[in-house]
Order: C-alpha cells, then structure tokens, then sequence
C-alpha cells in the first residue's frame, strides 16, 4: 500500500529526476535541487495527485516531512467536509 510519503517521493523521481535514496524526509527541498519555482510546480503536482488544495499562505514547506504533513491533514479535512 502506498503512503504519502511514498507517493510524493514518486512524483519527485518522476519529475524531477532524483535518486530515491537521496529523499529522506528531513533533507530540504532544496537539497533535491529544487528551486522555489520547482517547488511550485511539485505543489501543483501534488493537489492534483492527491485533489486537495493547498493555499498560499500553507505552501511554505521546508522539507519533504512537512509536505507529507501539509497533505496528510488536507486530505483528512476533505475527508470530513
């Protein structure tokens, strides 16, 4: 079964083109080489993967565990509503 944590290292191999083991949850984002306008676009990748919408003002993510965090709790919200 897939996590969102698995899931979301999925779209950055896809994408991005980033060795897996290189994914661990509390390296920065930007250690992946992924610039602020990359990260955009991985935020994007990820509403539609999971459709869920992240706002502006929750899209300051640091690293991978904070994103599977952010996702964890959107998708749990619209689970509810």
């Amino acid at each position: 079964m897939s996590t969102t944590l698995t899931t979301l290292q999925d779209l950055i191999v896809e994408k991005y083109g980033v060795d897996r083991a290189e994914l661990l949850p509390e390296r920065p984002l930007s250690e992946f080489g992924l610039d602020s306008l990359s990260q955009v676009e991985l935020l994007f990748s990820v509403e539609e993967a999971f459709d869920i919408t992240i706002s502006d003002d929750r899209a300051q993510v640091g690293n991978l565990a904070e994103l599977t965090a952010l996702v964890d709790e959107l998708c749990s919200m619209a689970a509810v509503a």
